[in-house]
């Protein structure tokens, strides 16, 4: 194993925690429907979690030949997993699960924390390429990577559940389209 092979397992197992997670909560869900209402907020929010997460494997993956392993390259995963980990946690009830009503109404009710915290798999993603590996995007990989960014923001002012299945609908999509750029 090189250096960038045991970088590449730590992504590997941060990532597969939190889609692992999804998957449990998916099953949770399902176990549960019967107790409360599901929506549709969770289930594209978990698409999300899942798909993000093979975005940035993919992205290591292609800054392989440049990507280094020191202590700092060891923080940039964790700020580029760790993300996706609290909110494929954070995006099911814990012990308060008997008092609610609906999956959705927990996602609406901590959607700003649960956005805002989307946004920082990118952000580092991007500082990271830059800053540590010397990899600068272009064309496609930029637009893409804003859009990537700007989507939590765009989602946040929106209160409704229709807006926001609508926009974690795209959201989704901008993330499957992601990963065939």
């Amino acid at each position: 194993m090189d250096s960038f092979d045991y970088l590449f397992s730590f992504y590997g197992l941060l990532l597969g925690i939190a889609v692992a997670n999804v998957a449990l909560g998916f099953a949770d869900m399902w176990r549960d429907c019967g107790k409360f209402a599901v929506g549709y907020c969770p289930p594209l929010l978990g698409i999300i979690v899942m798909l993000g997460g093979m975005n940035v494997w993919l992205t290591m993956w292609h800054v392989r030949q440049d990507a280094g392993v020191n202590a700092w390259q060891m923080l940039a995963a964790t700020g580029v997993a760790m993300p996706y980990v609290f909110v494929s946690r954070a995006m099911f009830p814990g012990a308060e699960r008997e008092t609610e009503h609906s999956l959705e109404e927990h996602y609406l009710r901590h959607r700003m924390l649960i956005l805002i915290v989307l946004v920082v798999p990118p952000v580092v993603s991007l500082l990271s390429k830059i800053l540590l590996d010397r990899v600068w995007d272009h064309g496609w990989e930029v637009e893409w990577i804003a859009a990537r960014i700007a989507m939590p923001f765009l989602l946040l002012p929106l209160g409704s559940r229709a807006g926001q299945r609508i926009g974690l609908g795209a959201f989704a999509l901008l993330e499957l389209v992601g990963l065939f750029r």
